[in-house]
C-alpha cells in the first residue's frame, strides 16, 4: 500500500465519526494549551526577576574585597579559597585581567573624608558628596554607560553621576523651595514628582516642568570640591577651605577661634587647579545610574584613581600613600562565566560578591514554579491521552471486518499499524497546533491585562517584550515546538496499543465479524 493511500484512509476514517474526532482533538487542545500557558507564566516570572536584577545594575560585575572584608550586600564573605591575606594592589588587578572570560578590571577607591561641593560661584551647595575613582582607561571595558558627554582625559576632569545635580540646594532661596526633587519613573510612561511641601503626583513624561529639573547642568557648570581633613578644626588652613566650599559658613567650624575662618579669607585653598583643601572640577560626561558599580554613578562623581590620590595628598599631608585598595571591580564578558571567574578570584585568596548567587536562586525558584504549573497542565494532557486511546479502541472495534478484508486482500500488517498510528498521531498533531495558537492568544491577553490596557504599543510589547517591559506570560519559540512534538508523541503512544490490537485480529475472524 502506498503512503498516499494510507494518508487517504486515515483522513477518511477520522472524518467518518466527526463528532468523536472533534471531541478527542478538543481534549488535546485543552491539555496542550494548559501546559503552554502554565509554563509561560513561569517563564514570565523568570523574566520579571531578571528585569528587577538588571535595574539593580550590571549582572556581569564582580565586586572583589580583601579577605574577610564586608561585601556589597552587608554580609561578610569569607568563602575565598586562599588562606593568606593577599594584597589587593595593582599586581592583583593585573592578575584578574588574565583570567579567561574577564573583559576588564579596575581598583575602586572612595574618598573617605567629609566633603562639600559648590557650584555657580557658591550659590548651589551639596553638604554630601560621594566621590569615587577607578582606572579611567578601563571605563569602557567595565561597561560604564554615559548619558551625555565623554570620558575625562586630563586632571581636573570628572564624570558626574546621573542625578548629582539633585544633591545641591540653592542657598539664595528660602527654605522649602531651595531643593529640586528627582522624578521617579513609575514604569508606565509616567513619573512621580514631589513638591517642596511633600505632595507627590504622577505626571506623563512630556509634562515634566522646570520644577522637576535640577538648578544647573553639571556639564557646563564648574564644581568646587572641599575636603575636610582631621586637622581642619585647628582654624589654620582649613578655615579658608571650608569658606570656599560652604560660602562663608566656616566661622562655625573654626572651634579654636584663632583662625581667620570667619572672615572667609583663610589659607586653606587658593590654587586654581587644586591646592590645599578645595579643588576645581569640570564634568566632561554624565554617567548612567548603575548601583552595582557604585553609588557615585547616581549621586556622586567619578574620577581617575591617580587624580584622587593627588587630591588626598594635597588635602591631608599626614595621609599615607595608598598602595593597596579596599575594593576592586571585575567585568566578565558573559553572564554564564560569572560563577567560574568568581570562584577563581576566591581561589586567589580574595572575597567576592555579585548578583550571580541571587540570580541562580531566582532561576531555581522560577524553574520550580514552571515544573509545578507544567505538571498541572500535564494532567489535562494525560486526560486527553486517555481520550485518544478510547477513540482508537472504539475505531478498531467498529472496523474489525474492514481490517479482516484488508488482510485478506494482502495488505501488510505494518500498513495497518501505520494507518492506526497515523490517525492517533494526527489527532495529537492537530490538537497541539491549535492548542499552541490558542495559548499564544491567551498569553497576549494576560500581558495586555497586566500592562493595563489594549494599545498598539502594548500589543507589540506583549508579543516581543522589550528592554524595560515586564510581561507576566512569556512563550519562547522552543516551547511551541516542544508542545507540538509532545502532543504528537502523546497521540502516537496512545494509539500504539489499539494499533497492535488491530494487527493481531485473525483475518477469518475479522471477516466473520458482523459489526
Amino acid at each position: 500500500m502506498r503512503f498516499t493511500d494510507i494518508l487517504h484512509l486515515c483522513s477518511q476514517n477520522l472524518f467518518r465519526r466527526k463528532s468523536r474526532t472533534i471531541l478527542t482533538v478538543l481534549g488535546v487542545i485543552v491539555g496542550c494549551c494548559s501546559i503552554v500557558t502554565m509554563v509561560s507564566i513561569g517563564s514570565g516570572i523568570n523574566e520579571m526577576n531578571e528585569q528587577s536584577l538588571k535595574q539593580m545594575g550590571d549582572l556581569t560585575i564582580i565586586n572583589v574585597y580583601k579577605q574577610g572584608n564586608y561585601d556589597g550586600f552587608g554580609a561578610s564573605d569569607s568563602t575565598g579559597g586562599g588562606q593568606t591575606d593577599n594584597k589587593l594592589d595593582d599586581k592583583a588587578i593585573e592578575s584578574f585581567k588574565q583570567i579567561p572570560g574577564v573583559e576588564g578590571a579596575t581598583a575602586q577607591m572612595s574618598l573617605n573624608y567629609t566633603v562639600t561641593m559648590t557650584a555657580d560661584n557658591g550659590r548651589y551647595v551639596a553638604t554630601y558628596g560621594d566621590v569615587q575613582a577607578i582606572d579611567m582607561s578601563q571605563l569602557e571595558n567595565m561597561g560604564y554607560k554615559l548619558t551625555d558627554g565623554a570620558a575625562p582625559t586630563k586632571s581636573g576632569e570628572i564624570l558626574a553621576g546621573q542625578y548629582l545635580a539633585y544633591q545641591f540646594y540653592d542657598k539664595f532661596r528660602p527654605e522649602g523651595s531651595n531643593m529640586r526633587y528627582q522624578p521617579q519613573d513609575a514604569g508606565d510612561g509616567t513619573y512621580w514628582t514631589c513638591d517642596s511641601t511633600g505632595n507627590c503626583s504622577q505626571v506623563p513624561a512630556d509634562q515634566l516642568g522646570e520644577e522637576s529639573k535640577p538648578f544647573f547642568n553639571p556639564m557646563n557648570t564648574e564644581i568646587k570640591l572641599t575636603i575636610q581633613t582631621s586637622d581642619d578644626s585647628s582654624g589654620s588652613g582649613s578655615g579658608g577651605g571650608m569658606t570656599m566650599g560652604m560660602g562663608g559658613m566656616s566661622g562655625a567650624t573654626d572651634v579654636s577661634g584663632t583662625g581667620t575662618g570667619s572672615s572667609g579669607s583663610g589659607t586653606g585653598s587658593t590654587g586654581a587647579n587644586g591646592s590645599g583643601n578645595t579643588f576645581k572640577l569640570r564634568a566632561t560626561g554624565v554617567l548612567k545610574e548603575d548601583y552595582n558599580k557604585g553609588s557615585a554613578t547616581s549621586s556622586g562623581v567619578l574620577m581617575d584613581i591617580s587624580q584622587l590620590k593627588d587630591m588626598i595628598a594635597k588635602a591631608d599631608k599626614s595621609a599615607a600613600k595608598t598602595t593597596t585598595y579596599e575594593q576592586a571591580l571585575v567585568k566578565v564578558s558573559d553572564i554564564t562565566q560569572v560563577s567560574d571567574v568568581e570562584q577563581q578570584i576566591k581561589d586567589m585568596g580574595f572575597s567576592t560578591s555579585s548578583y550571580e548567587e541571587i540570580r541562580k536562586q531566582m532561576e531555581e525558584q522560577s524553574r520550580g514554579i514552571q515544573m509545578a504549573l507544567g505538571g498541572i497542565g500535564a494532567v489535562s494532557l494525560l486526560v486527553a491521552a486517555i481520550g485518544i486511546t478510547n477513540t482508537m479502541v472504539m475505531s478498531v472495534t467498529e472496523r474489525t471486518r474492514e481490517i479482516g478484508i484488508m488482510k485478506a486482500l494482502g495488505c501488510y500488517v505494518r500498513d495497518i499499524r501505520i494507518m492506526f498510528l497515523g490517525e492517533a498521531g494526527f489527532i495529537g498533531l492537530l490538537g497541539g497546533v491549535i492548542g499552541c495558537l490558542l495559548s499564544a492568544v491567551i498569553s497576549i491577553g494576560i500581558n495586555l491585562v497586566y500592562m493595563g490596557g489594549v494599545s498598539g504599543e502594548n500589543i507589540w510589547h506583549a508579543i516581543v517584550g522589550g528592554e524595560n517591559v515586564t510581561r507576566l506570560s512569556v512563550i519562547p519559540w522552543w516551547l511551541f515546538v516542544f508542545a507540538i512534538l509532545f502532543s504528537t508523541a502523546i497521540g502516537l503512544v496512545s494509539g500504539f496499543q489499539p494499533a497492535n490490537k488491530a494487527v493481531k485480529i485473525p483475518a477469518l475472524d475479522a471477516i466473520k465479524n458482523q459489526q
